[in-house]
């Protein structure tokens, strides 16, 4: 298009052109990119770093001020030549002073479809309009991004031009004129609020050489005269401000500047917070008025004038001032509640006495334009008042004690004004509920609980009016069904419980808890309807979990105070509630769990204090809660579980396990084999399975002991062991029937810990065996089935699915006999307590091996690799006389599928072997283990290099390479001779130096690559046995020889991960192993000094560019500066490896641009 349009450069249209492609809905997506990318990198085309010596381009600030200047072209550009005109000596603006309206518009129509309409429809034309507004607003954001990045340098190089850019943004905001946000449609809103924000961000940024807030005290005096006027207060005069000099703003502009001021101030990058609370509170002039003094003196004069209402107008515009109040109170931290009180000298009411007037009955009684103005005016005046307490603002001790006196009365005021007939907060909170206003009753909930807080050591004593009926109301909003309501309330107790009761009014203690549990009981409770999470519609369930979650800690305080009171409410709850009130008796026991351990742990101390005769009011207690806990599990395994709803069911298990301690001390053995069958006959509801496995393990934990005494004790039932190994292969059994692998492992754990406590050899191995078999016969039952399957022709689908349900049963089948192996660990005279079920398990090992099917299936492989890896730490001299095989089928095994867990169990094959005991059984000496794992390293690595290489990279298979590194460290560790005579340590170490980078950032491959490394390289620093340290000091010159090879590559790669390649939580060990190597060459240094070669691998890997991320920020003097400090580090020793980790990690944050290098100073003083 090359129609001519007067007013506007060449470089402007092309600009706004761009902007209507990135916002016209009809671009194609390509176009919209480029154009957005374009955009951009123009906008920041000039920008440079602040300390860059380089004078910053001024053509895009000056085509964005001609932008600017003809988006709101109005009457009110001729005040523009008076204010800025004589002061711009730029040709391009002069060239494009003469401005014309509508010049965007323009160039939206002539680039639009709609140009071809003749004459343009009504609709045409909003469109256009649209596209125009889009543009308008694009471009305002990116200006605004620009102002915050580059202003401050523009100002400082360029003057008049900055001053230019913040006279024409205000001369922008005039075009809006005295409409009120209600009367602008919604893009005139947005485009008001963007250069209000644009605005902002200039006034932070300007000042002068006698005053460094001048911008931002220009727009608050600026706002005050023009919302005074607005107002009719032409009594309101401004001594040190040019009247002349005023642009008078509409109020809604006015207040929406206002509110943008705080924020923009604290996005200043080059200011900390405490600098931007100094820059709000700098004095203007002599006259000691700081921001923060005009902008509280400005919006109450708002406030003042607004709250009596009249029209529609008037109520957004005081519901726009109390939002401006919250978030200058949010920032500025002088603003507290003691502030609030002082009264202004307008018309003689404080801050405070007018907030207390929109949060009470008064309120009600005015009458407002709309529902949603009510509701605004409550939620602001509630988050100003929040933000207000929360501050303290002390700074000099007598101002601290003035604010303390002046904060004492405004709290004061604050909770006698809660009666009647004030209300205050009571009359809002009726108001919000009944019109269904919860963001309005969010708000005074946070309110409430923040004042509670902050002010609890007054209100717990309940000496200040008001102070009980605040806690009533709290009590209130914690039972209140919405969940944000809710919440916060949960803090005030916590806060209260840290109160000693001595200083608290009585009932505030014992009776208000007890109020509160009640409270808790019913909030927490599942709704009555609850079917399932995918049917609920009332509550969401992450807001249920948050809420149980968070009540936890509030029950325990409870719990303290009330102790044995607390868990008799709750039972009796649980026994005498209705089971159609399912909901509130699975709500108790949830409470009864949440002060389990402390309830425990009281039950504890009292058998304790019996055992060594002591007798206290805590003993009293603590056999109150047993006794009580005791008739509570006895009502409830009296009755059958089929009968309760799943989750009480849930609940209940939960419950059981909960206090195993408790049962093991108080109660017989046969109740505790009760409790077991109960949770075994509760183990089928699907809700109920893992709280049921779970409590099984953690009360056959607890009672192993007891079960064992009573069976082997004197005159013992003949019977008992029999009671043992029926209630353990009843819970087996039960584990085996869910198919969760889960509750299968917790119950095989606690039946195993219970077996190994059996005092009776034979009863053990007896008992471990009718557990085991179970699990075993599955396992048979599995592996034939799947090669009856397999072997299926018929049915191809009906098969597979067969052979895919027969493997999860082989697994966790398998998983059970894992966990048996592992908890009995123990021996009984010459046998081993899993004698029998080895000799019932071996065989289903070794038909696991020669299976085809379980061959391929890593799942299986991985839990068969487990079983195996236990039975060597458990019977390491039955399993050494096979280990031959095993290791054969385990290689044979990864070489087909690569399983990472084949590498696991040569892991603690390694380990293992470190026992004579275990190489004696294994037919083999001390050389003859060398040579085995040797072979069995060179032939691993050769695998494993040829599938990295030529199947997967590195970072394709990282469980591969992780696994990998591993097995290498447990060979420096334990087998030190065989890893340094495998021919393969130097492709070895080659892969590990690689992996730093070829894995591309992958934490755990690449960790375990940097470990072996570290390790290996600096195994000096290892504390290894003597004869193991000799062998690798015998092999010190093969070490040496490999870092001269790639210590700089190593360097360089740990440089470039801190440089920003390597995820941060890799940055420890890169740093590790880079000062391993410095450690290691300064060690084997004759003069302790670093020689030429590493400060040249240290130079080199802080120059080179291809391997560094951000190497825009190391510089040759950074760079330097760090050789240095490393170096003087790595000179003093192994001690000094702490604190040059802590160098590198910082010098890491240096190089991402996350710190400043005048960090590094400090190492270097030091």
């Amino acid at each position: 298009m090359t129609d001519s349009i007067t007013g506007i450069g060449t470089l402007e249209r092309q600009v706004i052109e761009a902007a209507l492609i990135t916002t016209r809905p009809f671009s194609s997506s390509e176009e919209r990119s480029k154009a957005s990318s374009s955009l951009e990198q123009w906008t920041s085309s000039s920008g440079s770093p602040a300390s860059s010596a380089t004078p910053s381009d001024t053509s895009c600030w000056e085509a964005y001020v001609n932008i600017i200047r003809i988006s709101f072209a109005t009457s009110a550009n001729n005040s523009f030549e008076d204010h800025a005109g004589s002061s711009i000596t730029s040709p391009r603006l002069q060239q494009s002073s003469a401005s014309e309206t509508n010049i965007i518009e323009r160039i939206a129509y002539l680039t639009s479809p709609s140009s071809n309409d003749t004459p343009l429809s009504a609709n045409s034309e909003q469109q256009i309009q649209r596209e125009a507004n889009g543009a308008k607003l694009l471009l305002l954001t990116l200006f605004c991004s620009k102002v915050r990045r580059e202003y401050i340098r523009l100002l400082r190089e360029h003057v008049h031009l900055a001053r230019c850019v913040f006279e024409e943004l205000i001369t922008a905001l005039l075009s809006f004129g005295n409409n009120g946000i209600n009367q602008l449609n919604d893009d005139m809103t947005a485009l008001m609020r963007a250069c209000c924000t644009a605005v902002a961000a200039v006034a932070v940024r300007s000042s002068s050489p006698q005053c460094l807030n001048e911008g931002v005290m220009k727009i608050i005096l600026n706002c005050k005269t023009s919302l005074a006027l607005s107002l009719g207060m032409n009594n309101v005069i401004i001594n040190h401000v040019d009247n002349n000099a005023i642009r008078p703003l509409s109020p809604t502009v006015a207040l929406t500047l206002l509110e943008d001021l705080p924020g923009e101030a604290q996005s200043r990058n080059d200011l900390p917070n405490a600098d931007t609370e100094a820059l709000l509170q700098m004095p203007f002039d002599a006259s000691n008025v700081s921001a923060v003094d005009a902008i509280l003196d400005t919006l109450h004069l708002c406030l003042g004038g607004f709250i009596n209402g009249g029209d529609e107008m008037q109520d957004a515009l005081l519901c726009l001032t109390l939002k401006v109040l919250h978030k200058w109170a949010e920032i500025c931290k002088s603003i507290t509640i003691s502030r609030l009180m002082v009264e202004s000298s307008n018309n003689g009411n404080s801050f405070l006495s007018l907030l207390v007037a929109l949060l009470s009955s008064q309120s009600e009684k005015r009458q407002w334009s709309t529902a949603r103005h009510a509701k605004d005016a409550i939620i602001q005046s509630a988050n100003v008042l929040t933000a207000c307490i929360e501050d303290t603002g002390l700074s000099t001790w007598h101002q601290g004690y003035h604010e303390s006196i002046q904060r004492k009365s405004a709290i004061s005021s604050l909770l006698s004004s809660i009666n009647a007939p004030v209300e205050f907060l009571v009359a809002p909170l009726r108001n919000s509920e009944m019109q269904g206003w919860e963001d309005a009753t969010v708000a005074l909930s946070n309110f409430a609980s923040t004042l509670a807080r902050e002010e609890m050591e007054e209100i717990a004593t309940c000496k200040l009016e008001g102070s009980f009926d605040l806690i009533q109301m709290l009590l209130e909003l914690q039972a209140h069904p919405v969940h944000n309501v809710a919440l916060p309330v949960l803090e005030v107790w916590l806060v209260l419980q840290d109160i000693p009761t001595s200083d608290r009014h009585p009932s505030l203690a014992a009776p208000l808890y007890m109020q509160l549990v009640e409270v808790m009981l019913n909030r927490i409770a599942y709704p009555p309807t609850f079917i399932s999470w995918e049917e609920e519609l009332e509550i969401e369930s992450s807001d249920f979990d948050e809420m149980r979650r968070m009540s936890a800690d509030v029950l325990i305080g409870a719990y303290y105070l009330l102790r044995s009171s607390y868990l008799e409410t709750l039972a009796n709850v649980v026994m005498s509630t209705s089971s159609n009130d399912w909901e509130i008796i699975e709500s108790a026991l949830f409470c009864l769990c949440a002060a389990s351990r402390e309830a425990c742990a009281r039950v504890k101390s009292v058998a304790n204090a019996v055992s060594s005769g002591r007798d206290s009011p805590v003993s009293s207690d603590g056999n109150a809660t047993a006794l009580g806990l005791t008739q509570l599990v006895g009502s409830i395994c009296s009755s059958p579980s089929s009968g309760r709803h799943q989750l009480v069911l849930s609940g209940t298990c939960t419950f059981l396990g909960c206090y195993s301690t408790v049962w093991a001390a108080s109660c017989p053995p046969q109740s505790m084999l009760e409790i077991l069958a109960y949770l075994a006959s509760a183990m089928p509801s699907p809700a109920a399975t893992e709280a049921a496995g779970k409590a099984i393990r953690l009360v056959l934990i607890s009672a192993a002991p007891k079960l064992a005494k009573a069976a082997a004790s004197p005159g013992a039932d003949p019977s008992s062991y029999n009671f043992i190994s029926a209630a353990l292969t009843q819970s087996m059994e039960a584990a085996l029937s869910t198919g969760n692998a889960n509750v299968m492992a917790n119950v095989a754990e606690g039946c195993a810990r219970v077996c190994v406590q059996l005092k009776d050899s034979s009863q053990t191995k007896t008992i471990l065996t009718s557990v085991a078999m179970p699990s075993l016969h599955r396992c048979r039952s599995s592996l034939d089935a799947i090669s009856v399957a397999a072997s299926s022709v018929k049915n191809s689908g009906q098969a597979a699915s067969e052979v895919e349900a027969a493997t999860q049963t082989l697994i966790s089948c398998l998983g059970v006999l894992k966990q048996l192996i592992r908890f009995c660990d123990s021996s009984i005279g010459e046998t081993h307590v899993l004698m029998d079920v080895l000799s019932a398990a071996w065989p289903i090992l070794k038909d696991v091996s020669t299976s085809s099917n379980c061959h391929h299936n890593e799942d299986v492989l991985s839990r068969v690799f487990d079983v195996h890896s236990q039975l060597l730490n458990a019977v390491p001299t039955l399993i050494g006389p096979h280990f031959k095989d095993v290791t054969s089928f385990v290689v044979q095994a990864y070489e087909e599928t690569f399983c990472s867990s084949a590498l696991d169990y040569v892991s603690a094959a390694v380990e293992s072997f470190d026992s004579e005991q275990i190489i004696v059984a294994a037919g083999l000496d001390e050389q003859g283990k060398i040579m085995l794992f040797t072979q069995l390293l060179s032939h691993i690595y050769q695998r494993t290099f040829a599938y990295v290489t030529q199947t997967k990279g590195p970072s394709d298979c990282p469980q591969v390479i992780k696994a990998l590194f591993e097995l290498s460290q447990r060979y420096l560790l334990f087998c030190p001779g065989a890893l340094c005579q495998c021919p393969e340590l130097p492709p070895l170490f080659s892969l590990g130096a690689a992996c730093i980078t070829e894995c591309k950032g992958e934490i755990d491959s690449t960790r375990s690559a940097l470990i072996f490394l570290t390790q290996f390289i600096g195994w000096k620093s290892i504390h290894l046995p003597e004869a193991k340290a000799r062998v690798l000091q015998s092999f010190s010159s093969t070490i040496d020889n490999l870092l001269v090879q790639h210590g700089e590559k190593i360097i360089k790669s740990c440089i470039g991960g801190l440089s920003g390649s390597a995820p941060q939580i890799l940055w420890p060990s890169l740093s590790e192993c880079l000062f391993s190597i410095m450690l290691h060459v300064i060690s084997g240094s004759p003069s302790g000094e670093p020689n030429a070669v590493l400060q040249s691998w240290l130079r080199s890997a802080m120059t080179d560019n291809s391997l560094l991320t951000n190497s825009q920020n190391i510089t040759s003097e950074i760079g330097a500066s760090m050789i240095e400090i490393l170096c003087d580090l790595a000179k003093q020793g192994l001690k000094s490896k702490p604190k040059a980790k802590m160098a590198l990690m910082d010098f890491g944050k240096v190089l991402n641009g996350e710190t400043a290098p005048e960090a590094l100073l400090a190492y270097s003083i030091a």
